[in-house]
C-alpha cells in the first residue's frame, strides 16, 4: 500500500527518486553525527568506552531511521514537490534531477539537525548504541518529536499525514 502524507503526494518519481537512495543517505547521516559527536563531544581525542563504541561501529544500523526518512521526505514533498512536470534541456531525466535536489536538501537538511545536541544523541542511540533485539517504538517517537520541534509549522500524524499547523 502507498501511503500518501497529504492529498496532493502524487509525485510518484519524485518518491522513487527518495526511496532508491534512502540507504546510502541513512548512511552518510549517521557518520556524519558520529564525526560532529565527536568534533563537538570530544574536543580533545580522549578515548573512553563511548568514544570507542562510536568509532568501532562500522556498519551502523539505519534500520531505526527508516521512518525518520520517510516522514522527511514527506515534508519535502509536501513543501518542495509538485506533480507538474518541468522540460528539462540538460539531458538528465526527472528521475536523476529529483534524486540530485533531493540528496541536496537532505544533506542540508542533517547538518542543520546536528546543531542540535538532541538530534546527535538520538541518531547514535538508534545507530549505535541501539540493541538488535529491542524494539523500536521510544526511538521513533524521540525522532518523531525531533522532527514536530523541528517543522512546528506542521503536524504529522500516523493516520491523517501531514498538516498545516493552525498556529502557523
Amino acid at each position: 500500500m502507498v501511503q500518501r502524507f497529504f492529498k496532493l503526494d502524487k509525485n510518484y518519481i519524485l518518491k522513487e527518486a527518495q526511496q532508491s537512495v534512502r540507504q546510502e543517505l541513512l548512511q552518510q547521516m549517521v557518520a556524519f553525527v558520529k564525526e560532529e559527536y565527536l568534533r563537538q563531544s570530544n574536543p580533545l581525542g580522549l578515548i573512553d568506552d563511548t568514544v570507542r563504541t562510536i568509532q568501532q561501529a562500522e556498519e551502523p544500523s539505519t534500520r531505526q531511521l527508516h521512518d525518520f526518512y520517510h516522514i522527511l521526505a514527506g515534508i519535502y514533498r509536501y513543501r518542495h514537490g509538485s506533480n507538474q512536470l518541468e522540460l528539462l534541456f540538460d539531458g538528465a531525466s526527472h528521475f536523476e534531477k529529483y534524486q540530485q535536489e533531493w540528496c541536496s536538501i537532505f544533506t542540508e537538511w542533517y547538518r542543520q539537525f546536528c546543531q542540535k545536541p538532541g538530534f546527535i544523541k538520538a541518531v547514535l542511540e538508534v545507530s549505535v548504541f541501539y540493541p538488535k533485539d529491542r524494539k523500536g517504538q521510544l526511538a521513533e517517537a524521540r525522532m518523531r518529536a525531533f522532527l514536530s520541534q523541528q517543522f512546528n509549522d506542521l503536524r504529522i500524524h500516523k493516520r491523517y499525514g501531514i498538516l498545516q499547523s493552525k498556529t502557523a
